[in-house]
């Protein structure tokens, strides 16, 4: 189905210089790519050592990651994010709440929480993965300072071009924080590179320019409330440009590899032939000249181009090959105090109480781990901090009734006297 580890090597040097899809409208990743190997030939050689050390621990590693219906193995990664906003307007000026909704869009996606993903008759369900990759909005600032993770900075910059400017306060965007701490997403207008989403920079290359690492959003593509979907990005509206881009700055490439019949370096994604758009219906283009079998293409991947409400899943290989990135060239991650412990768990320890299932259907279990704890306050809060319901308890195992909710993320505070802890719960049902 896609080449051989032996012609790795062969494969980046025989594409890189050739034919890249030119389709700058969705994502511009490649593209910067391609621009950056022209004015530095090391950029190559730097994607090649990087290949070669992700294909290593791969071959290590390869049974660390579960599928949809098996064991979880318990090597969660939480990643700081730090969102960079850049507004000429108040418009793009987005709101904590839509900030939130991208970066819960994140987790959603990234855990395999998201509501559509693929049902369990479908022949690609086999392949979807939970990639055990959280992300937090920063708590903690590079120099040990609390932060709501968020900067907001007015920039004369009408309509950024997806030349990189936007990662510099010198040239109106804003300097990033420390790259190997934490995942920097910038958030701008970038009406001027015409229907572009966003784009992200590849690990390889880090090192060599660190004060460009991150991603880049198109404000009326980021998140799934405010601006998201307004202007011509109807089709974008549910946070998939941020799950695409991300993915690309953990090393995944388009499943269609950028060139026809390419190769995306992950064994269980269909090969494409080329990039796929709006929404096909399953199963497309099989047997198709690269050699797809009945099922066609994997189209409702996330690193596809089809619209948002038809990407759903990553596979098991994509999780691995993500992880490696965070065990090898993003490692710096690892030790991040980014998404240190906020006010809110000073009291008592984070595993107080636990909920469970958690994906719950809406019965949900909460034990208690302390002994004889009493009067204890259990409110439920939405992301947006409204409160919608309290119970008091003074007995464990405590059994919750939520199935009047709609799906979603949701936030439950456990108050005992001045002592409280808050724990994140998602409804699936």
């Amino acid at each position: 189905m896609k080449y051989t580890y032996t012609s790795i090597l062969i494969f980046l040097v025989l594409t890189m210089g050739m034919n890249i899809n030119a389709q700058v409208e969705k994502c511009a990743t490649m593209q910067v790519f391609e621009k950056r190997t022209q004015s530095d030939p090391a950029t190559l050689l730097r994607m090649q050592q990087t290949e070669m050390e992700a294909q290593t621990w791969i071959s290590q590693n390869n049974n660390l990651l579960k599928h949809k219906n098996q064991p979880k193995s318990g090597a969660l990664v939480t990643i700081p994010v730090v969102v960079h906003v850049l507004y000429n307007n108040q418009t793009e000026n987005v709101s904590y709440e839509q900030i939130m909704s991208q970066i819960d869009g994140l987790n959603e996606d990234f855990r395999l929480l998201n509501s559509d993903s693929l049902d369990d008759t479908h022949p690609f369900w086999w392949y979807t993965a939970d990639t055990e990759i959280e992300f937090c909005l920063a708590s903690i600032d590079p120099n040990g300072n609390a932060t709501t993770g968020i900067t907001r900075t007015f920039t004369n910059i009408t309509g950024f071009t997806g030349d990189g400017s936007e990662k510099f306060t010198s040239l109106g965007g804003k300097d990033n924080w420390d790259p190997t701490k934490y995942l920097n997403i910038w958030v701008c207008d970038l009406s001027g590179a015409g229907t572009l989403l966003g784009y992200a920079a590849f690990p390889s290359d880090l090192t060599a320019y660190p004060d460009e690492d991150g991603v880049v959003i198109h404000y009326q593509a980021f998140g799934y409330v405010g601006t998201a979907g307004t202007g011509d990005f109807a089709a974008n509206d549910l946070g998939r440009t941020g799950t695409h881009e991300v993915g690309h700055w953990l090393n995944l490439r388009h499943i269609w590899g950028d060139d026809f019949c390419g190769d995306d370096f992950v064994p269980d994604t269909q090969v494409a032939e080329a990039a796929n758009y709006s929404c096909p219906s399953f199963p497309h283009n099989s047997f198709n000249s690269c050699g797809s079998d009945s099922d066609g293409e994997m189209y409702m991947n996330y690193m596809d181009y089809v619209d948002d409400y038809c990407m759903v899943m990553f596979t098991y290989d994509q999780g691995t090959r993500m992880l490696s990135t965070l065990f090898g060239a993003r490692d710096g991650l690892l030790t991040s105090s980014g998404c240190g412990t906020i006010s809110v768990n000073e009291y008592l320890p984070e595993n107080s109480f636990n909920l469970y299932p958690n994906p719950s259907n809406g019965n949900v279990v909460i034990n208690s781990q302390i002994n004889g704890v009493k009067n204890v306050t259990i409110s439920l809060f939405d992301l947006l901090g409204n409160e919608i319901k309290v119970f008091e308890n003074n007995s464990f195992p405590f059994e919750m009734n939520l199935i009047d909710l709609p799906n979603g993320s949701y936030l439950i505070k456990f108050q005992s006297g001045n002592q409280s802890v808050t724990k994140k719960l998602f409804l699936s049902k």
